[in-house]
């Protein structure tokens, strides 16, 4: 059990991990580590866990749609539903009237709070795919409706998935990307927080605005006339169409549970110093630690949980069937490998989901820490300067968000859709033993 937060500076000596850069990396500035977790002493909180698919999309549209005064999101991308946003071809876009009609909810609903008069700040991803020529993209619409959108530059990536509303009175973390795909089809977890302390408010809100200001300005690459500029603007309300959950026979369900008066005892943000808290939660693991996670390809943390078996802490691992990047998937085999040799157990998740994409654990049966980001090097990052690519010891970094909570009734519903997924699922085996290719 763990009975305190560890709140020292971070000290650790930058590793280089020099590769080439990523074309969504538009970092120019050194990145130098200044937030400590927030902690909070009092069960002062509100939690509702929610999970794709049952779920999630409900939970952002109903959080959109009760803002009164703002709205702040961190998105790594921002997929169309409606076929306007083909990452893999040289542009983007669909006609004005197909944009307008998006069937993605989440865009029609931050219309109609822009529209309202709520201000609305984005931050995503540069993944430099201009919008094609006679045509309009997500972010284009969003723009000229009035949200205010910035390009990520803190670092090399932005993987956090947050929204606070209302400077505050409500705040999601979660493991959901926006795509069809990760609200519908994977599984995911995310948690509402409501009534938080201030420590924490201002903690997200330091971070978030730091990241904002640190961003490059959106702009649509093309012009518009006043007829398709009428028509993008048009603030006749649009209804958010949400679709059903998928029926997925014995499969199982979720329940979205409000848990008030929950102790949420600290926040946390990679890159700043997290790494070197994750490593202190781990070593102070006395009993038990369940994991259920997209991958593992951080080899320190894959020894950690080698040393945490030796000493006698009973794991419990349960991993993504699939894998979206092949690197990625080579990486983590190598981590299950090393596992498997030392006598640990790893089951993968049902097949019926596209990617199992969540990332949680549970410690010790009393604390469950909800996380943004993989167990992967660019989500756990080392030291407290992190210079851009141009330097000898930079590193690929991620934003990333991680919420701590210790309460019976949350812990309860997490360690469910672990042990209900790992009944559904199976056991992991070495690739090469598998009639499966990477991705499948």
């Amino acid at each position: 059990m763990i009975r305190f937060t560890v709140l020292l500076l971070c000290v650790a000596v930058a590793v280089a991990r020099k590769k080439s850069d990523p074309s969504y990396d538009h970092q120019t500035k050194t990145y130098y580590s200044f937030v400590e977790p927030a902690s909070c002493t009092t069960k002062a909180g509100h939690v509702t866990p929610y999970f794709s698919p049952d779920s999630s999309i409900e939970m952002y549209v109903s959080m959109i749609e009760s803002a009164q005064s703002s709205i702040d999101l961190f998105t790594p991308g921002f997929s169309s539903w409606s076929k306007c946003t083909h990452y893999d071809t040289p542009c983007v876009g669909c006609t004005i009237a197909a944009q307008r009609n998006e069937s993605f909810p989440v865009f029609s609903a931050l219309i109609n709070a822009a529209h309202r008069g709520v201000a609305v700040r984005l931050i995503t991803n540069n993944y430099n795919t201009p919008t094609c020529a006679g045509m309009i993209s997500p972010l284009d619409f969003l723009y000229l409706n009035g949200v205010d959108i910035r390009f990520y530059a803190s670092t090399t990536f932005m993987h956090a998935k947050y929204m606070m509303v209302d400077k505050g009175k409500k705040t999601s973390v979660s493991s959901v990307n926006f795509s069809y795909t990760s609200f519908m089809r994977n599984r995911e977890a995310g948690v509402l927080l409501e009534n938080t302390c201030a420590a924490q408010t201002y903690f997200f809100q330091k971070v978030y605005d730091y990241d904002f200001n640190a961003g490059v300005a959106y702009k649509p690459t093309l012009a518009y006339s006043a007829s398709e500029m009428k028509e993008i603007t048009d603030k006749t309300e649009i209804p958010p169409q949400i679709p059903s959950p998928r029926t997925i026979p014995g499969a199982y369900v979720t329940r979205q549970v409000h848990h008030p008066s929950v102790l949420v005892p600290t926040i946390m943000t990679n890159p700043d110093c997290d790494r070197e808290q994750m490593l202190s939660i781990l070593a102070n693991t006395t009993t038990s630690f369940q994991l259920m996670i997209y991958q593992i390809t951080d080899q320190g943390l894959c020894n950690a949980l080698v040393a945490m078996h030796k000493r006698g802490v009973k794991l419990t691992l349960l991993v993504s069937r699939r894998v979206f990047s092949s690197t990625d998937f080579y990486k983590a085999e190598d981590c299950y490998t090393q596992l498997n040799a030392s006598d640990i157990t790893i089951r993968r998740t049902p097949t019926y989901y596209t990617y199992s994409h969540q990332k949680f654990w549970i410690v010790d049966d009393e604390d469950v820490y909800l996380d943004t980001g993989n167990w992967s090097p660019s989500d756990f990052s080392t030291g407290t300067t992190f210079p851009p690519h141009k330097a000898a010891d930079w590193q690929d970094v991620n934003r990333d968000f991680i919420v701590h909570m210790r309460d019976s009734r949350i812990v309860d519903q997490f360690a469910e859709v672990l042990a209900q997924d790992w009944q559904r699922g199976d056991y992991w085996v070495p690739y090469h033993k598998k009639n499966a290719t990477a991705t499948a």
